[in-house]
């Protein structure tokens, strides 16, 4: 197949993100800074003109790039800068990198934060295109069908951790199958580090069935030193930022199918009402677009491909979302209010 559809198609993404562009503010407008948040920013950032969403709470990347700002969380007005301190702060990868980037210059320190998924988008797209062996028209439909998914477009839209993750877990996945564990390690300790929940990923990837019968001692080894180096940071975060209720992340979770039972039943009910309200449409499509995917791959169990096993158990943690997760409100997030 030409080479023209994939450059086209990257022209096109790229286009989309230049259009984000303003003399004034840079690309600060894929931070998503929300109204409701505006007088907890940080000090070093409340005399910027910064594109702000009236009457909202704005979305998780405002709070990621002020993270940016202060990775060593020393400054005190984080605890209130940020909707859930520990939380976010666990998730230290991307910001970190943004304030390297920065070089200690909060403007720049924001755009960089701002345009690191769109570094990530051009690095995932560029791996994804070599890695998927189909050179036909069915190869670029499943290249397009993955780089220009809601979930890929929305973490540079609006600047979250997700797609830097997902680049650092298929580099993983890359070493994996070159036989390269210690590189394989590394990628997906710092896949941890920039979100959590990675760590699924990690024993997807680890515990290959061929592999664990083998090894079983030296792939558990493995899998304690990827997670080592986020227990390690997360216990920092405590010391910065003790627990509070509801503050862990851990309200994201419900018992099997009772937060998507919950969210369809109120989304199905508000569009009968007539509210079209994209947290209910969107809600809806979703989830009965992730039911059919799990269904497809369950269908067929592929154990010794590490990105079945990927597949599989995240389909399996979406059996324990919890209502909100399953709102995936793709408009807006005006629930959310500042901590006190």
């Amino acid at each position: 197949m030409s080479r023209h559809a994939y450059w086209l198609a990257t022209l096109l993404f790229a286009g989309l993100v230049l259009a984000k562009f303003d003399p004034h503010s840079g690309f600060a407008s894929l931070l998503r800074f929300g109204e409701r948040w505006q007088a907890q920013r940080l000090p070093a950032i409340r005399s910027f003109s910064l594109p702000t969403v009236a009457n909202s709470a704005g979305y998780d990347g405002q709070f990621y790039a002020q993270l940016a700002l202060d990775p060593l969380l020393r400054d005190p007005a984080l605890a209130t800068a940020l909707d859930s301190p520990a939380y976010r702060a666990r998730r230290i990868l991307a910001p970190a990198t943004a304030a390297a980037v920065g070089l200690g210059q909060p403007w720049w320190t924001l755009q960089a934060y701002a345009l690191l998924n769109v570094a990530c988008w051009f690095a995932f797209a560029w791996l994804l295109r070599r890695t998927i062996a189909d050179a036909g028209w069915l190869g670029f439909a499943r290249w397009a069908g993955c780089v220009f998914s809601m979930g890929v477009l929305d973490s540079v839209r609006q600047s979250l951790v997700d797609l830097p993750a997902m680049l650092l877990l298929l580099l993983a996945v890359r070493s994996h199958l070159q036989a390269r564990p210690s590189r394989t390690g590394t990628w997906l300790s710092l896949a941890a580090l920039t979100k959590e929940t990675s760590l699924l990923g990690s024993l997807a990837v680890l515990f290959d069935p061929s592999a664990v019968r083998a090894q079983p001692l030296r792939r558990a080894a493995l899998f304690a030193a990827t997670a080592l180096p986020l227990g390690l940071w997360s216990l920092y975060v405590a010391s910065r930022f003790p627990p509070l209720a509801g503050s862990s992340g851990l309200g994201n979770f419900s018992l099997p199918l009772v937060g998507a039972f919950d969210q369809l039943t109120l989304s199905v009910h508000e569009l009968a009402r007539g509210n079209l309200d994209g947290r209910y449409s969107f809600a809806v499509l979703a989830l009965i677009g992730l039911a059919v995917q799990a269904a497809v791959l369950w269908r067929r169990p592929q154990p010794d491909s590490p990105w079945w096993r990927i597949g599989a158990v995240y389909a399996l943690l979406l059996l324990f979302l919890g209502a909100w997760v399953a709102t995936m409100d793709f408009t807006d997030r005006t629930d959310i209010q500042p901590s006190r």
